[in-house]
C-alpha cells in the first residue's frame, strides 16, 4: 500500500553537529536523515557506533546505530542497523468504566515507531559529480484496548485489546554537485516513496507516521581550510543552518560544530540546536553532541492531540526530548591515500595502428597532475586503450614538487599484430600512482582507432608502410630479378644496382594504373602487396611500393616530399645507385639527371629521383623526376626554404 502523510516534520535533522562534509571524517555524515544522497569522501572502510542518552522524565541511554560504510572504486554502500532510533507513547484513553466498588477502569493505548535498518548507494560519476539513493525500513506497532459487551444472564463489559503491525520501506534519491574545491550543493527527495507490507485498520491508519513528499536544497562552504559554513532548506519551510571550526593538531585535528534548526510543526521558531566535539586523525574520530531543545519538552500530551496530529518524525518532533550522544568511529584505509590528482587529459594524437613505432617516442596524450601533498612525489602515467592494449601501458617515471601541477605525457605500445580494417571509436583509461598499487587517480578519454591503411599525413610516416611488407617485397623483387640472372652476372658490380633498379622498375609498372585516393576525407595508403594485388594508387601508394621493393633487396631509398604553398602535395623517390661520383658516366652524362647525397654511412653517392606516377619506363620516370627535383629543390630553393624535403627510409 502506498501511504501518503498530511503532514510532515524536519526530515533533514540528524544527531550530529558536525556537519562538515569536506572533512576527512566523512564517515560521520552518513545520517539519511540529512544526507539522502549518500554522499561520503571515505576512501575506504569506515565503522561508526552511536550511543546516547534522551533526557524525559527519567534518564534512558541505548545504543542509537551502528553504520559500516565502503568505497569501492567511484561506488560507496552504506548500510546501518538503528536499535536507538524509536519512540514509544502509552496514552489513557478517555473512556471508563465504573465498577461496582465505585472504582474505574480506562483503556490503554500503545503505539511504538522504530527504525530497523538503512542502506545507501551512491556513485561519484566524476570528481564534481555524484548521484545516490537511501532506503530505509520502519516498523510500527500499535496496541489499543476497547469495551466488548458480553451478554449471558445479565450484560457484561469485558477490556478487549487488538494489536496491529507493519512495515514501511522508505526511499530516497539525490545528488552532489562540488562546484570548486570550496562549495558542495546538494539537491535530494523526502520521502520520494513510501510503501507499506500491508493496509491497516481505519482506526489504526490514522496513526502511521506522516510523509509528505518534498525536497532538500543543502549547501556547504568551505570558507577556508578552518572554517565550514552549511545549511539545509525544505521546501515545505523547514532549515537547519550552522557553522564547523576545526584547530589542525600534529597527529590530527579538533573539530567544533554548532547547527540550529526551525521546524515549522515545533515552537519556538528557532526550534533548538546541536552542537558537537569532534577528534579526528587518520585512523578514528570521536565525536560528542548534545541536542537542547528551545521549549519545555517534560510537559504531557492528550491522546486527544496525538491523535489529531499524529507523530511526522522519529527522532525529531514535538514529543523528542533533550539527548546527548557519543559517537566513535574508524577509517580503515587498505588502499593508500591519495597524493595526486589527474585534473584532465587531452588527446594529442588519435591512433593509426601502421605507425605503431611512433608512440614509444611521442605520447599519444597528455595530463595536467597536481601534487595535493606537501612532499615531491615521483609519478608513474600509465595508459590502457580499449581494443588494443591488455595491460596498463607505463610511461617515464616523473617528479612532482610539493603543490605543483605538471603536464605529464602518455605513450602507448600498438602490437604489430593488430590489423583492424574500419575506423572504430574506443576510449582509454588514464591513470597516475605514486607509491600504491591502485592508482591515485584515473580518467577516461574517447580516442579513434583508425584502420590499418589509415595514414596521418606526414611523409615521414610512410616507411611504417614500406617496412610492414618488406618480406613480400623481397620475394617479388627476387622473383622479377631472377628472369635476369644470366643478364646481371655479366654486369660490373659497380653498375649492378643501377640495373636492378631499371629492371625493377620496368616490370613493377607493366600491370599498374595511376589511381587517386579513394578516401577523401581522410589519408590513405596501400601497403606495397595491396597494391601490386590491386595493379594501381596514388603517388603515396606507388612510391612507398617500389621504396618497398628497393629496400627488401638492399637498394637505400629516400622520400622527396614537395610542399608547395598552394596545390596538392606530391611524393617521389630518391634512389641511391651506389656510385661515387667519378662514376656518374657510367649512366649518364647529364649532370642534372642526378643528385649527389651521401648515404648512410657518410660517404658521397650518386642518386636519381624517379617519379613513380610516370608509368611508360624506367626512363621516362627517371626524366620526370630528375626535372621535378631540379626545378622545385633546387633551382627554386625548395630545399632551402624548406618547401621540399627529403626523408630517408632508413
Amino acid at each position: 500500500m502506498l501511504t501518503v502523510g498530511r503532514l510532515s516534520a524536519q526530515s533533514s535533522f540528524e544527531l550530529n553537529g558536525f556537519a562538515n562534509p569536506f572533512s576527512r571524517n566523512a564517515v560521520l555524515i552518513n545520517s539519511f536523515e540529512s544526507n539522502p544522497s549518500n554522499y561520503s569522501r571515505l576512501n575506504d572502510w569506515g565503522l561508526a557506533v552511536t550511543y546516547g542518552g534522551e533526557f524525559a522524565n527519567a534518564v534512558n541511554s541505548n545504543l542509537y546505530m551502528i553504520l559500516l560504510s565502503r568505497k569501492m572504486l567511484n561506488h560507496n554502500i552504506t548500510l546501518r542497523y538503528t536499535p536507538g532510533i524509536k519512540k514509544e507513547f502509552i496514552f489513557n484513553s478517555n473512556q471508563s468504566i465504573l465498577l461496582q466498588d465505585s472504582s474505574s477502569q480506562s483503556l490503554s493505548s500503545r503505539f511504538t515507531y522504530k527504525e530497523i535498518f538503512g542502506a545507501g548507494y551512491s556513485y561519484k560519476i566524476n570528481d564534481n559529480f555524484s548521484i545516490g539513493a537511501s532506503f530505509r525500513l520502519f516498523n510500527e506497532d500499535f496496541s489499543q484496548e476497547n469495551f466488548k459487551p458480553v451478554v449471558a444472564d445479565s450484560i457484561y463489559l469485558v477490556r478487549e485489546s487488538s494489536s496491529e503491525s507493519t512495515n514501511i520501506w522508505n526511499g530516497n534519491i539525490g545528488f552532489n554537485y562540488l562546484v570548486n574545491d570550496n562549495l558542495l550543493i546538494s539537491l535530494s527527495s523526502i520521502n520520494l516513496f513510501t510503501t507499506s507490507e500491508k493496509s491497516l485498520s481505519s482506526s489504526s491508519a490514522a496513526f502511521e507516521l506522516k510523509q509528505n513528499k518534498d525536497a532538500l536544497l543543502s549547501l556547504n562552504y568551505l570558507y577556508d581550510k578552518k572554517l565550514n559554513l552549511n545549511a539545509a532548506f525544505e521546501f515545505e519551510g523547514s532549515f537547519k543552518t550552522g557553522l564547523n571550526y576545526s584547530f589542525k593538531l600534529p597527529k590530527g585535528e579538533i573539530q567544533f560544530g554548532l547547527t540550529v534548526f526551525h521546524d515549522k510543526y515545533q515552537s519556538p521558531y528557532i526550534a533548538g540546536a546541536v552542537g558537537s566535539v569532534n577528534y579526528v586523525n587518520n585512523l578514528f574520530g570521536i565525536t560528542l553532541s548534545g541536542l537542547k531543545y528551545f521549549s519545555n519538552r517534560n510537559t504531557q500530551s492528550s491522546f486527544t492531540t496525538f491523535a489529531n496530529e499524529g507523530i511526522h518524525n522519529i527522532l525529531n518532533s514535538r514529543y523528542s526530548f533533550d539527548k546527548a550522544t557519543l559517537t566513535i568511529s574508524f577509517m580503515l584505509n587498505t588502499v593508500g591515500e591519495k597524493k595526486v590528482k589527474l585534473l584532465d587529459v587531452d588527446i594529442l594524437n588519435n591512433i593509426y595502428p601502421t605507425l605503431n613505432n611512433i608512440y614509444l617516442d611521442k605520447p599519444f596524450a597528455v595530463g595536467k597532475v597536481v601534487n595535493l601533498s606537501s612532499k615531491q612525489v615521483k609519478l608513474k602515467p600509465a595508459s590502457k586503450i580499449n581494443y588494443i592494449n591488455t595491460d596498463k601501458i607505463f610511461s617515464p617515471e616523473i617528479s612532482v614538487q610539493p603543490n605543483d601541477t605538471i603536464e605529464v605525457p602518455f605513450y602507448t605500445i600498438i602490437p604489430e599484430n593488430y590489423f583492424q580494417e574500419k575506423e572504430e571509436l574506443s576510449y582509454a583509461d588514464f591513470s597516475v600512482f605514486t607509491d600504491n598499487e591502485t592508482p591515485d587517480d584515473e580518467i577516461q578519454k574517447p580516442v579513434i582507432i583508425y584502420g590499418k591503411n589509415a595514414w596521418d599525413g606526414k611523409v615521414i610516416n610512410l616507411k611504417y608502410f614500406i617496412k610492414r611488407d618488406i618480406p613480400f617485397a623481397m620475394k617479388y623483387a627476387k622473383s622479377i630479378l631472377s628472369k635476369y640472372k644470366a643478364e646481371l652476372d655479366t654486369l660490373p658490380y659497380s653498375i649492378s644496382n643501377f640495373y636492378k633498379i631499371k629492371l625493377l622498375y620496368n616490370n613493377f609498372i607493366k600491370n599498374i594504373v595511376y589511381a587517386s585516393d579513394p578516401r577523401a576525407t581522410a589519408d590513405y595508403v596501400q601497403f606495397p602487396h595491396e597494391t601490386l594485388e590491386l595493379k594501381g594508387g596514388d603517388c603515396d601508394d606507388l612510391s612507398s611500393a617500389f621504396s618497398s621493393v628497393l629496400e627488401s633487396i638492399g637498394i637505400e631509398t629516400a622520400l622527396v616530399d614537395y610542399r608547395p604553398d598552394k596545390g596538392i602535395r606530391h611524393v617521389n623517390l630518391l634512389i641511391n645507385t651506389g656510385l661515387s661520383p667519378d662514376q656518374s658516366k657510367l649512366i649518364t652524362n647529364n649532370d642534372r639527371k642526378y643528385f649527389i647525397r651521401k648515404n648512410s654511412n657518410g660517404k658521397d653517392e650518386i642518386w636519381l629521383v624517379l617519379e613513380t606516377t610516370s608509368l611508360t619506363d624506367f626512363n621516362s620516370a627517371w626524366q620526370l623526376g630528375a626535372e621535378k627535383f631540379n626545378k622545385e629543390a633546387l633551382d627554386e630553393f625548395g630545399l632551402a626554404k624548406g618547401k621540399v624535403q627529403i626523408i630517408n627510409v632508413n
